[in-house]
């Protein structure tokens, strides 16, 4: 697992030093962002979301994104439950299909990180998954939508989902995502604004 952090470190840019501390002589478990189990040993968390200031102040913790691609050496954290890399600037690379694949995920967070393209329907293997976060509202407010899902059927095999967020997705297309959404029994939050859909008509009789 620490090979597969570096493999990952490998592809990534870091111009703040961010994952200084990820090197080969130092236990991963004590890496920056990285959260082992104490039974274990395995890796079973990545904090990796670009830090946010809580006064605003001009300097690096505010301007410090990871940015480049992301490695198929993550699929090696088979332990892997928690999954955190909003707020990086990933200039409109797709997101990697392979994240399906992490089955042991409960918590995906990959908002305002400038993932681009089609949603893509591998998530939907992800069952053990309670909490799912994509998009950003705010980059539509002046340019179109980055992110698209033209069908949200993969929605359906999210069968643990309590929390979903979709901001700024385009769903347009996504004819049957009321029917989809309503199937997942286990949703108590669910987040769709600036979705581009259709207005939703309500009968009381």
């Amino acid at each position: 697992e620490k090979q597969a952090l570096l493999d990952f470190k490998k592809d990534l840019e870091d111009h703040f030093g961010r994952l200084s501390s990820w090197i080969h002589d130092v236990d991963c478990c004590k890496w920056e962002g990285v959260v082992c189990s104490n039974r274990s040993g395995r890796v079973i968390q990545l904090h990796l979301q670009r830090p946010v200031p809580e006064i605003h102040v001009v300097g690096d913790e505010e301007e410090s994104p990871l940015s480049g691609k992301i490695s198929h050496s993550l699929q090696n954290l088979t332990h892997l439950r928690y999954l955190d890399l909003s707020l990086n600037d990933f200039s409109g690379i797709p997101i990697p299909s392979f994240f399906g694949s992490l089955r042991s995920l409960r918590y995906l967070n990959l908002s305002g990180a400038g993932f681009q393209g089609m949603v893509p329907y591998q998530l939907g293997n992800l069952s053990s998954l309670r909490t799912l976060s994509i998009g950003d509202p705010l980059d539509t407010l002046f340019e179109p939508p980055s992110l698209q899902a033209d069908n949200l059927q993969w929605l359906a095999g999210l069968s643990n989902l309590e929390h979903l967020d979709m901001n700024g997705v385009d769903l347009s297309t996504a004819s049957n995502w009321l029917e989809v959404i309503n199937t997942i029994p286990s949703l108590v939050e669910i987040h769709l604004f600036s979705c581009q859909l259709d207005l939703i008509s309500y009968y009381d009789g």
